[in-house]
Order: C-alpha cells, then structure tokens, then sequence
C-alpha cells in the first residue's frame, strides 16, 4: 500500500470527513432539487412551498448515504429515518426563516438565498445527528 493510499484510508475513517462528503452530496442534492421545482413552479407556486418537496425529497435520498457511510447506524431503519427527519425539518424552519429575510429584507433572488442558508445548515446538523439520531 502507497503512502498516499494508506493516508486517504485514515482519512474515510473519520466520521467527520465522511459527514463532510455526505453533507457535499446532501446539500447539491437538495440545491439541485430546490431549483428544478422552483424553475418549473415559480409562476404557479410561492417560493416558500418549495422547500417543504426539496427537503422531503433530499431527506430520502440521502438517510441511507447518512446511515451507512457517515454513522455506520444499526437497528430500525424507520424509526432511524424519523430521527433523521426531524433533523431535516430543523433545516427546513432555518430555511422558512432565513429566506423570507433574504428575498424580501434583503432583495436577495431565491436561488442565491437558498444557495446562501446551505452553507450554514451543516454545520449545525451534524452535531444533532452525532448526539441525538445516530448515537450509539
């Protein structure tokens, strides 16, 4: 084994740099879903209906990647899932707060707010998902 690859092996099994990674895919997964319903409804449904389908959406195409890569979690799966969700609504009330202040406070367009709150959630996420949905 080379250097390099026995370094890059330490560093995926630190949870942190697997949250990061996962949390890279989450946030472009949840991005990418926000600005196709948001393109595709903006002139039929308010900008702040279209986080509720993003995050839902987002949410279950990313708890397997969280449960098995990131936190290595056994047990229930459904009940895991819910833990998971109720942290995924935590991301969508900061989103329910800090858009309205972006667009309407700040003038900022839609697309740049979102793209603005996805920075911070992440950071706060992993903290609850590290002592409240997947504690050992």
């Amino acid at each position: 084994m080379t250097a390099t690859a026995e370094k890059l092996g330490k560093l995926l099994t630190d949870r942190r740099v697997r949250y990061v990674a996962v949390g890279g895919v989450s946030s472009a997964v949840y991005y990418a879903l926000f600005a196709a319903i948001y393109l595709t409804t903006r002139h039929h449904l308010h900008y702040l209906a279209v986080p509720v389908l993003a995050n839902l959406g987002c949410a279950i195409v990313t708890y397997p990647l969280q449960r098995r890569w990131v936190f290595r979690a056994t047990g229930p799966v459904v009940a895991g899932f819910l833990k998971f969700y109720v942290i995924c609504l935590w991301a969508l009330v900061f989103t329910y707060a800090g858009l309205p202040l972006l667009v309407e406070l700040a003038g900022v367009p839609v697309l740049a707010a979102q793209a603005l709150l996805i920075v911070a959630a992440p950071l706060i996420n992993y903290q609850l998902s590290k002592f409240w949905a997947f504690r050992r």
